[in-house]
């Protein structure tokens, strides 16, 4: 018959066992076994009795059930605490633990999530070099030179009657006349559309812009084309005006638009998140329908510089700005600002039938309006001057402000009628 045995690690002499309150655990249980194995196998002895015996003792280590803490079963096997128990302080540090844990985890699900959110945001606006992007398509050309591409928007900008719209309507006027040789008898061939939103004139004046167009591109001017849709929202206040013109772009998704006063889309030209509002929808219906928006602008009085915020906006987020100003009988066309190569200035007049034509650009000795100042050179400063003296004179002889005496010499010397070097002022050699 099996004996069964309780048994305990032994002890050296002069050492007193601490007593584990919660009782000895399953892992020393089974070292103090081992312990006792190793002493008794070959002396044949027994824990309980120091009688030989024949055979080696071979007692059954059991793993107790649970009970009490430091009790025994009837039957002697040796039992021990299987859950042991905490003060309260260890209680708090571990469900601090298991909090901190936690929070581990569920703080790692929300940057996982927050990660996958911001790409979501982030990567449709990730430039892919991958990618074939073409170059820009041009929509308008002066010499071969792109002045307005598709996804882009420009400004054409100028003082009151320095034929802004005059420009326009030549511009649009050579761009439907050529896609309408392109298509010539070939019906199938579809035409680009133009949308013209005039926002100034009464209706009769519009009715005029929009038969000189069709007069310019050879369509009949009795009807109207599919080609040119033209609205008037003269009568209508500035937010009506600029849904208008989204709507009429949803509608007709127009290869080339013109805002003939794109100040009057606005309550406040001066306020920098309305400015900033609009031209940012612009830039945004321009890469949707992949079609280019000219707007047209007033300069502030005798300057060059777009009116208000809205023109600061404009020049720095616009493809070119054209800046228009009168010579004479001519008005003179330049690049201001210019993501592409600058186009070479050019120069047009209307004629007697009231169509806008290129002509050749105004010289010296047309007598053109900035020639005052070749004219003051000649006469008064024949060898050069300082800037400032000419500035003073213009001022003094022709009662000119500041600002528009600096505008008209500087004006000369773009159009090379005078040179300028180390802030001195001469006539071309």
């Amino acid at each position: 018959m099996t004996e069964n045995l309780t048994v305990s690690a032994p002890m050296e002499a002069g050492m007193t066992r601490r007593r584990n309150p919660l009782g000895p655990s399953l892992k020393e249980m089974l070292a103090e076994a081992a312990a006792e194995s190793t002493n008794y196998a070959g002396t044949g002895t027994s824990a309980r009795s120091s009688a030989p015996i024949s055979t080696p003792i071979t007692t059954p280590i059991t793993t107790p059930a649970p009970t009490q803490a430091g009790t025994c079963t009837n039957a002697g096997a040796v039992t021990s605490a299987v859950t042991p128990t905490y003060t309260p302080e260890q209680e708090a540090a571990a469900a601090a633990r298991r909090a901190e844990v936690l929070r581990g985890l569920n703080g790692g699900h929300r940057h996982n999530a927050r990660i996958e959110r911001l790409t979501e945001e982030v990567k449709p606006h990730l430039v892919d070099l991958s990618r074939n992007i073409p170059d820009p398509v041009p929509v308008l050309t002066h010499e071969h030179v792109c002045l307005a591409s598709e996804g882009n928007i420009s400004a054409v900008v100028g003082e009151a009657k320095s034929k802004k719209t005059f420009l326009c309507t030549m511009l649009v006027g050579e761009y439907v006349r050529h896609h309408v040789e392109l298509r010539g008898d070939n019906f199938m061939y579809a035409t680009p559309t133009v949308l013209w939103v005039d926002t100034e004139q009464a209706e009769s004046h519009v009715v005029r812009v929009a038969k000189r167009i069709h007069r310019m591109a050879r369509l009949p001017e009795g009807r109207s084309s599919d080609m040119l849709n033209v609205l008037t929202l003269r009568e209508i206040d500035p937010k009506q005006r600029a849904e208008v013109l989204y709507k009429a772009m949803d509608l007709y998704r127009p290869k080339l638009v013109v805002v003939d006063g794109i100040s009057d889309l606005m309550y406040n030209t001066n306020d920098i998140e309305e400015s900033d509002r609009i031209v940012g929808s612009l830039m945004a219906y321009s890469t949707r329908y992949g079609c280019h928006i000219m707007v047209v602008l007033h300069t502030n009085p005798n300057s060059d510089k777009a009116r208000g915020h809205i023109g600061s906006t404009l020049q720095r987020k616009a493809e070119t700005v054209l800046y228009v100003h009168k010579v004479s009988e001519c008005s003179i066309v330049e690049p201001q600002f210019c993501r592409n190569e600058p186009f070479e200035p050019f120069a047009f007049l209307v004629t007697e039938e009231g169509m806008p034509e290129e002509c050749d650009m105004p010289t010296a000795v047309d007598g053109g309006v900035d020639d005052v100042c070749v004219a003051v050179m000649q006469n008064d400063f024949p060898n050069g001057v300082e800037r400032k003296v000419l500035t003073e004179k213009l001022m003094g002889m022709y009662g000119y402000s500041l600002s528009r005496a600096r505008v008209r010499i500087s004006r000369s010397i773009k159009a090379g009628h005078l040179r300028s070097h180390l802030g001195s002022i001469y006539l071309p050699e």
